[in-house]
């Protein structure tokens, strides 16, 4: 018999499915954040939400199944229809809250509970869940290089946005988002934030003017409609003075984080304006990061580099690139650093 899973818009015999919206348990600290506030809620005010994105890291490993590398080459609606016939006998591991791992996803836990909002995970192989939702493991994803890119076996092709879609209801998602009393906070990357914007644009002002953006430069690309909604932090969050300084992978969850436990505490309710204002005050008193040239290194390290850190990248070549240069701090020109990432990609131990 086949089993009908609750990921939200995966339709089996013509139904939708939508799993109902729960509350996150008081969590317990992640380790190595910055001491902060959290918010204390009284009762009979609405609820924030969180929304994030899933994690390359995951902490079960998956079957030959349900991996993007593994799936058939056909037409979007094939692709889909078969991954999802996949992941419909794919046994539960856990709770979508604890199949993710990593700083990024770790952060919006952590921002979620200290603020007591509901957590929301957008995925690329799952769809729209909630944090205590049950969950296979798989690997599948939408960025490209990866062996696990979805899009690689879609002909023709397709973007993300259009391959997300085929995995949830939007009008289910956006009732979801209407439903949420309180602020709706997004934290994700610019990938993620493009499958997102169909879903967003169809909301009403009501619930826009709920929504506060954390993206970094990636919401440079939002329409005109959304863009009001994005905070203004910068650079200067990894500054000498920010108490939570990381990478520009980790930069929208980081930003969540400070202001869920520190503008939310106190305004809860206040408009963007006011919240964007609380944020440049913060920021004024902070310096950017020093920038340096970085050390350069020769052709033969920086693949063993690339080597060490592709599978926590998911082999994506921007990913890769922020780790050479933000966390290595190695030199390493645009065109340079493409020829030494394919080449990598091409020997046989990571195909």
């Amino acid at each position: 018999m086949t089993r009908v899973r609750s990921f939200s818009g995966i339709k089996k015999s013509g139904r939708s499915f939508w799993v109902d919206l729960v509350t996150i348990p008081q969590l317990s600290p992640v380790k190595d954040l910055p001491r902060s506030n959290c918010a204390v809620m009284s009762a009979g005010i609405d609820m924030h939400a969180i929304i994030t994105a899933c994690a390359n890291r995951k902490h079960h490993n998956a079957d030959f199944g349900t991996t993007g590398r593994n799936l058939p080459y056909g037409s979007l609606s094939d692709v889909s229809a078969e991954w999802k016939s996949r992941l419909s006998v794919a046994p539960d591991v856990s709770v979508a809250r604890d199949l993710y791992g990593g700083r990024s996803f770790s952060l919006a836990v952590s921002a979620a509970a200290c603020a007591k909002a509901k957590l929301y995970i957008v995925s690329a192989g799952l769809g729209f869940l909630t944090s205590e939702q049950s969950v296979p493991a798989y690997d599948l994803t939408v960025s490209a290089g990866s062996v696990d890119c979805v899009l690689n076996h879609i002909k023709p092709s397709a973007s993300a946005a259009e391959w997300w879609q085929t995995l949830i209801d939007p009008d289910e998602l956006r009732a979801t988002l209407r439903s949420t009393g309180g602020l709706i906070l997004i934290a994700v990357g610019a990938a993620y934030l493009k499958m997102l914007e169909p879903v967003l644009l169809g909301l009403p002002d009501e619930t826009v003017e709920r929504l506060r953006i954390f993206a970094g430069s990636a919401t440079s690309t939002l329409s005109g409609r959304l863009a009001g909604q994005i905070l203004p932090y910068d650079a200067r969050l990894d500054g000498p003075q920010s108490p939570i300084r990381g990478t520009m992978i980790d930069f929208a969850s980081r930003a969540l984080h400070h202001f869920a436990t520190t503008v939310v505490t106190e305004q809860p309710h206040g408009s963007v304006a006011s919240h964007a204002k609380q944020v440049e005050s913060i920021l004024m008193a902070w310096s950017r990061p020093s920038v340096s040239s970085g050390v350069r290194r020769s052709d033969a390290d920086i693949k063993t580099l690339l080597r060490q850190h592709w599978d926590r990248t998911g082999g994506s070549t921007g990913r890769l690139l922020r780790v050479l240069r933000d966390e290595l701090a190695v030199a390493c020109e645009q065109k340079r650093f493409s020829r030494l990432a394919g080449e990598v990609r091409s020997e046989g131990s990571l195909a």
